[in-house]
């Protein structure tokens, strides 16, 4: 089983800006120290509530100069607001970098005002996505990129530095959607989820599973990788108290940020693409309060028996290998680090 952290720096909450950077690069650290096998850092875009990481790429070029061994994932790449050829070198810069421990964590966008902002229709960020991401891992295999698609069209050009990771670095993306668990599926990806309960992922890998066996491939790396909010202390009732409200009140401005029905929410546009996010939103989980967030796996929180076996409850439900811990949105600052450190010595020891 392997455990990562997953940085999205808000700053509701959290202090100062410059305080939060400092936070984050501090907690980069003592992850790489304390044994976590990855880390992944969010872009979202003009809502410093939910996230002041609009560039995940500069996180993780920073985190490559003091850190050794852990992975170093963008949480993600929106495909549908970057040029590809600057994606592709980024990620082989990033690669170089950090050795070889890039990860590129890559998704079409889900908040309505990102676009609406970018001036990229929603309705077409699937074609968007498949072109960028298709141009972008041929040329990393290549060295050039030669793509002649509606979106995309970039004519022989040398994309430098090379990847250091052969073919390319490990692709892996978010996926909530039916269409987006197929997609993931076809390439043996790792379908990464935030806002799926646990009865929820069981049919998503259902799904997943299907569509490998029906597209002829062999998985390897792929499967459902939940990303959940972690909260731990010595006792329950210690961590239910530093997480509840804060998790509760992250949550419900998930659901307002993303609300379907919300014009900001479709960036103006019909919102074509995105019909099962009209049925399965956070707005129907911040309805369920956190003792229903508890219950449906999309927060743990407790001493480390209880994490132990809420973890337990994840690997039975979705088969999963990986887990993302969300320690910021639960906790703040300064009982994070506290909670890395127990998590780390108390917990992950016994999924070795």
């Amino acid at each position: 089983m392997e455990f990562s952290i997953f940085l999205i720096a808000p700053l509701s909450g959290q202090g100062p800006l410059a305080e939060v950077y400092e936070a984050v690069m501090r907690e980069v650290r003592l992850a790489d120290e304390l044994g976590f096998d990855g880390l992944w850092a969010a872009e979202h875009h003009f809502d410093s509530e939910f996230s002041v990481s609009p560039s995940p790429n500069l996180f993780l070029a920073a985190a490559s100069q003091i850190t050794s061994r852990i992975t170093l994932g963008c949480g993600i790449n929106v495909l549908p607001f970057h040029r590809p050829s600057r994606l592709a070198e980024e990620g082989a810069m990033l690669d170089v970098l950090s050795k070889g421990r890039f990860q590129w964590g890559i998704g079409r966008g889900i908040t309505g005002h990102e676009f609406a902002s970018f001036g990229v229709d929603p309705s077409r960020s699937r074609q968007i996505f498949n072109e960028t991401h298709d141009a972008v891992v041929g040329a990393w295999t290549t060295g050039r990129m030669d793509y002649h698609g509606e979106f995309v069209d970039v004519t022989d050009t040398e994309i430098t530095p090379r990847v250091v990771q052969t073919p390319h670095p490990p692709v892996w993306v978010t996926a909530q959607s039916p269409d987006s668990v197929v997609w993931a599926a076809q390439h043996d990806y790792p379908a990464m989820q935030i806002g799926e309960s646990l009865d929820d992922g069981r049919k998503h890998l259902e799904r997943y599973r299907d569509a490998a066996r029906a597209h002829g491939v062999t998985t390897q790396r792929g499967g459902i990788v939940p990303l959940r909010f972690v909260a731990i202390a010595d006792s329950d009732d210690e961590a239910d108290e530093l997480a509840g409200a804060r998790s509760l009140g992250f949550w419900e401005h998930a659901a307002r940020t993303t609300a379907p029905d919300s014009r900001a929410s479709l960036g103006g546009h019909e919102g074509k693409g995105y019909e099962y996010w009209r049925n399965n939103n956070p707005t129907r989980h911040a309805a369920l309060g956190y003792e229903g967030l508890k219950d449906a796996g999309l927060v743990i929180a407790g001493s480390p028996d209880t994490v132990i076996k809420a973890i337990q409850r994840q690997i039975d439900a979705l088969e999963c290998s990986h887990l993302m811990c969300d320690f910021w949105r639960p906790l703040a600052t300064q009982h994070r680090e506290r909670a890395m450190r127990l998590f780390a010595t108390e917990v992950m020891p016994a999924f070795a």
